[in-house]
């Protein structure tokens, strides 16, 4: 009980610019940095992060404010706590849970500046539509549609880029009318 009453209060402190806590269990809260797309995230617990991607420029940083965030980097994962950063350099695979019963807050910047925050809004608009509701097939083709359509911002590695490209003409094809 104690447990529930404190993510309700997490969840409520945090006031979020996007909230895809019911599709995707998270929340993002835009920081206003020169030269860089950063936020502040709320991830419940048990929650996983994007598929494991990489950025073609950019470096993604993260820190982490509460709770225990894992990490993906390269070939390995590594738990961050409160305190604890990380830094994920341009062409790196990675990517990001929390995989533990605790809802965890953390910062990430993402340098240069190019299309991220872009890419996320865009994403948030097909969660408002009730086109992304979770996992489901039809949501994952959206999911890939928006990543595609953004090559300069990120490409997956799990599954592969030519996954997503496929899964996003199967958007088109299939659900675009």
């Amino acid at each position: 009980m104690q447990a529930i009453l404190e993510r309700k209060e997490k969840i409520t402190r945090f006031v979020p610019d996007l909230d895809q806590l019911e599709a995707l269990g998270t929340q993002i809260q835009w920081k206003d940095i020169e030269n860089a797309e950063a936020g502040t995230v709320l991830l419940l617990e048990e929650t996983d992060g994007p598929p494991i991607h990489y950025h073609p420029k950019q470096q993604e940083k993260f820190y982490v404010r509460e709770g225990e965030l894992m990490v993906f980097k390269q070939d390995r994962w590594v738990t961050l706590k409160a305190g604890d950063s990380l830094t994920i350099p341009p062409k790196t695979p990675h990517t990001y849970k929390n995989a533990s019963k605790e809802t965890v807050i953390f910062d990430f910047y993402i340098t240069p500046r190019v299309r991220f925050r872009k890419m996320l809004e865009e994403m948030d608009v097909l969660i408002q539509q009730k086109k992304i509701r979770g996992n489901d097939f039809r949501s994952i083709t959206y999911l890939c549609r928006a990543m595609a359509s953004y090559p300069d911002v990120t490409r997956s590695v799990k599954p592969p880029q030519f996954i997503v490209l496929v899964m996003a003409f199967l958007n088109k094809l299939l659900f675009s009318r």
